[in-house]
């Protein structure tokens, strides 16, 4: 609001009362000008950076917005190399894994909703939060399981109930680095080894197209790494394991 108020998101539709203008934005000068234009021009640092990886002002955008990946792209484009992911057949008498529906309809008392779910918890969550949108709009919604239906696909054609569990460990302790929300790991900025400061980058994420910057809750030594790049995680999901100094 206070940034709105000095003008840092454009002219307002309608004059702004001086007083709270005042009073919001203190002794800081009020811009009267296109907000943009306050930028530095970054167009040039990013060409000499991409180089001849980049073959048209696309690229160099490409690069602009998500600097590893797309560099990443560009350098297999670059090679030869890019290819789509295999499509792997399923192992000599292994059972093809239950879908789970991630976007449907759902119709309670005549009205016809529509949910998408973009996200969860951890599995092990009593109170386990589910990331959706109904109708276009964002919710979360939290579900705490009662009971659980039985599971009539299992290997010896028998019936069983569905086996709590993550890959990765829930995070508990203070040195357990997560993510706020559900998202994709751009990139990993320690080893396991590292000394780390609180507050220090150690992660970046990716979701809804905007990159995130998940820093050290606390400061000591890096003592594992669960995840690896283009992974996606979900929330109270352990990323990195931090060892207190």
């Amino acid at each position: 609001m206070k940034r709105y108020l000095q003008g840092g998101y454009g002219k307002p539709p309608a004059p702004v009362d001086t007083r709270l203008q005042q009073q919001a934005v203190g002794k800081e000068e009020i811009i009267d000008i296109r907000p943009a234009d306050l930028l530095p021009r970054e167009m040039d640092s990013l060409r000499n950076s991409i180089g001849k990886l980049a073959e048209s002002e696309e690229d160099v955008l490409t690069f602009a917005m998500f600097p590893e990946i797309g560099r990443d792209f560009l350098e297999q484009r670059a090679q030869g190399s890019l290819a789509p992911e295999p499509l792997e057949p399923l192992g000599n008498g292994q059972p093809a894994m239950a879908a789970r529906p991630t976007e449907f309809n759902v119709t309670l008392h005549g009205e016809t909703y529509h949910i998408k779910v973009t996200g969860t918890g951890h599995r092990t969550q009593d109170n386990r939060p589910f990331y959706m949108t109904v109708d276009g709009v964002p919710e979360e919604v939290l579900v705490e399981t009662l009971d659980e239906l039985q599971d009539e696909r299992s290997d010896n054609g028998t019936s069983a109930r569905a086996v709590k569990g993550s890959q990765r460990p829930r995070a508990t302790l203070p040195g357990h680095v997560t993510s706020s929300m559900p998202g994709t790991i751009v990139d990993i900025l320690v080893s396991i080894g590292d000394q780390v400061n609180a507050g220090t980058p150690v992660l970046i994420t990716e979701a809804m197209k905007m990159e995130t910057e998940i820093q050290a809750p606390v400061a000591g030594t890096v003592k594992a790494v669960h995840v690896s790049k283009g992974e996606a995680v979900n929330p109270d999901e352990t990323l990195i394991e931090i060892e207190p100094a």
